[in-house]
C-alpha cells in the first residue's frame, strides 16, 4: 500500500517542496521482484504527480546514462528500490533518492568505496553493516541528485555521520541530506540542494537520523 515516508514544506509559506513516497513489494522470485520493484516505483511516480500536483500524465526521458528527467513540467522526480521496498520522491528542485536493505558490510571493498575516514568509522562501529549502508545510501543519493550516478569515484565523496551527517568531500553544492531508517531493515536516504528553511513532516514507522540540519 502507497504510504507517504516524508514531506517537506517551505516555512514561509507552506508549499509543498517536496514529498517521498513508499510501497511494499510482495514476495516473488528475484527476477519477478526486481520487475515488480521497478514498475511499482513508476506507478509511486504517477500516483504522486497526480495527489500532490494534479498532473494526470507524465513523460519522462533519459539522455545516455543520465538519469530520468520529466520533459513536459518544471518539477523533478527520483525512483529507487531494493528487493522488497519501492521508493518516489517528487520536487520542486533537483533530487537524489536510494532505498536499501541493509547491506553486509564487505572489509576488502570498501578501499573502493569509502574514504579512508569513512572505512575507518565503519570498522569502529559495533553494527558495521547499518554504518556502511548508511553511507553508501548517501552516497547513491548524491550520484542520482547530481546525474552521475555511480559513475562518480565514490571513494572521493566523502560523509562523517557524527556528530551530525555532513559531507566532507566535494562540497562545492550546498547539499541537505535526510536519512531515514525503518527497524533496522531498511534505510532511505533524500539528498536535496538547500533551500530556504523547511519543515518536515514524517512518518511515524520510520526514523529520522541526523538530517544534516
Amino acid at each position: 500500500m502507497m504510504e507517504v515516508l516524508l514531506s517537506a514544506y517551505l516555512k514561509e509559506t507552506q508549499e509543498l517542496l517536496f514529498r517521498v513516497y513508499a510501497d511494499e513489494i510482495p514476495e516473488a522470485d528475484r527476477k519477478v521482484r526486481s520487475k515488480l520493484s521497478h514498475l511499482t516505483a513508476w506507478d509511486l511516480l504517477g500516483a504522486a504527480m497526480f495527489r500532490d500536483f494534479g498532473i494526470r500524465h507524465v513523460k519522462a526521458a533519459r539522455t545516455g546514462l543520465e538519469k530520468p528527467q520529466l520533459t513536459d513540467t518544471p518539477l523533478c522526480m527520483n525512483l529507487s528500490h531494493c528487493a522488497d521496498l519501492a521508493v518516489c520522491a517528487v520536487s520542486r528542485i533537483p533530487v537524489g533518492l536510494d532505498a536499501e536493505i541493509m547491506r553486509k558490510m564487505r572489509e576488502n571493498l570498501l578501499p573502493r568505496i569509502c574514504t579512508p575516514e569513512e572505512s575507518a568509522y565503519i570498522l569502529a562501529q559495533n553494527d558495521k553493516n547499518r554504518a556502511f549502508t548508511r553511507i553508501w545510501t548517501l552516497k547513491e543519493a548524491y550520484g542520482k541528485w547530481s546525474g552521475e550516478g555511480i559513475r562518480i569515484p565514490l571513494e572521493t565523496v566523502g560523509f562523517r555521520l557524527e556528530p551530525h551527517l555532513q559531507m566532507t568531500a566535494q562540497r562545492e553544492e550546498n547539499l541537505r541530506f535526510i536519512q531515514m531508517i525503518r527497524d533496522d531493515s531498511h534505510i532511505v536516504t533524500v539528498c536535496v540542494q538547500e533551500a530556504r528553511e523547511i519543515c518536515i513532516e514524517k512518518n511515524n514507522d520510520w526514523e529520522i537520523v541526523n538530517d544534516g540540519i
